[in-house]
């Protein structure tokens, strides 16, 4: 089911730490672990990479999807990534090779994301703590619902 614009969700890291925003992508729940792409352009690339298997991207540039989706610039054949992760995606597409939008492209492939909550804080969070396990879901999602529990959110050793 493809999210409307007023769709509420939350992002839970496994230590508590909650992020509200709103839908985006396609409905529903998801989990995976929660890693950060610094890259400002190359997001088809970044979704479509198999690298990124069952984990939870998070953009750090703030506008992600302005160029749109064409069928030209996939690393292979599918979206890999478990979750999607913006601060402000485009409301426009804005490029003559797109196809379609970011938005479509992750509803039409099942991609549960969370759009308008601060990825420069979670980034420093997920840096700062070390990789953590997480799930999306639409805001209805009770603060007692248990988080995931791959690994502590901690720092790495050094």
């Amino acid at each position: 089911m493809s999210a409307t614009p007023n769709d509420g969700a939350v992002l839970v890291l496994e230590d508590g730490t909650r992020y509200t925003g709103r839908a985006y992508g396609a409905r529903g729940r998801t989990l995976g672990e929660a890693v950060f792409a610094t890259g400002m352009t190359g997001y088809q690339e970044t979704l479509t990479d198999p690298s990124y298997a069952g984990q939870i991207v998070v953009q750090t540039a703030p506008h992600i999807g302005n160029t749109g989706v064409n069928d030209e610039d996939p690393e292979s054949r599918r979206i890999w990534v478990a979750g999607y992760v913006v601060r402000d995606p485009s409301r426009i597409v804005s490029n003559f090779r797109a196809t379609r939008s970011l938005d479509d492209d992750l509803t039409q492939n099942g991609i549960v994301g969370i759009r308008g909550i601060d990825t420069r804080a979670l980034t420093r969070h997920l840096r700062d703590r070390g990789r953590c396990g997480r799930a999306s879901s639409p805001d209805r999602m009770p603060r007692s619902t248990p988080t995931p529990t791959w690994r502590s959110c901690a720092r790495p050793p050094r």
